[in-house]
């Protein structure tokens, strides 16, 4: 059988902007990344339902390109709950732009990442940092580890027996403390409750709507 190719250490590299990130879902304990940009992705993946796990600057992957032998290293590598795998490669804008041939290169790695039965994607910052989205899911991701009350979560499981949808504002029973606030915060990262991510920044006036499973975990 043959080995893999080895992983990148991007660690001690001081030459490089390397930040750190602590998600559940990384195949290592703590995820290094070469640029704030990829640091950010990792709010996109923790969030993301369909992704069972991820590995930051994974095995060398070798390809052809330009007349010769290459090994490319993604940025990350993911698994999803399908099966598949996909690399992906995070980018600016700027930076593509001044990059030579890269729809070739782009191509190359599609076509090396294919033999292995796995895809390749390029993201940018127009995905990563989409107004309201991005900064909707650091809040979330910051309030993933809130412990949830009992009571609270019985509360708001009878709030939505006869309702299909509320403001935040109306699931808090006390107005003088963020507790609460948080908690709610939670259950929308785990997806028991939905909020629209996309429209406005998260705040007590959002409508959220129970998604009807996934209370149990807190009992």
């Amino acid at each position: 059988m043959p080995q893999s190719e080895p992983r990148r250490k991007i660690k001690h590299l001081m030459s490089k902007s390397i930040n750190v990130q602590n998600g559940e879902k990384s195949q290592d304990p703590i995820t290094y990344t070469e640029s704030p940009l990829e640091a950010d992705f990792v709010y996109h993946l923790e969030f993301d339902t369909d992704v069972v796990s991820y590995m930051a600057q994974p095995p060398k992957l070798p390809y052809f390109f330009d007349g010769s032998a290459r090994k490319y290293t993604a940025d990350f590598e993911v698994n999803y709950i399908d099966g598949t795998i996909r690399y992906f490669e995070v980018k600016y804008l700027c930076d593509i732009e001044n990059i030579d041939d890269f729809t070739a290169w782009q191509a190359a790695i599609s076509k090396a990442a294919a033999k292995k039965g796995r895809s390749f994607e390029v993201i940018t910052e127009e995905m990563i940092r989409q107004e309201f989205y991005y900064e909707n899911l650091q809040t979330l991701y910051a309030a993933r580890t809130i412990d949830i009350d009992s009571e609270f979560l019985l509360h708001v499981l009878k709030t939505f027996s006869d309702k299909n949808e509320v403001t935040i504002n109306q699931l808090i029973t006390d107005q003088s403390s963020d507790l609460e606030f948080e908690q709610v915060y939670r259950l929308i990262f785990d997806k028991v409750l939905e909020a629209d991510l996309e429209k406005d920044f998260l705040s007590k006036q959002s409508t959220v709507r129970s998604l009807g499973s996934g209370y149990d975990k807190y009992l």
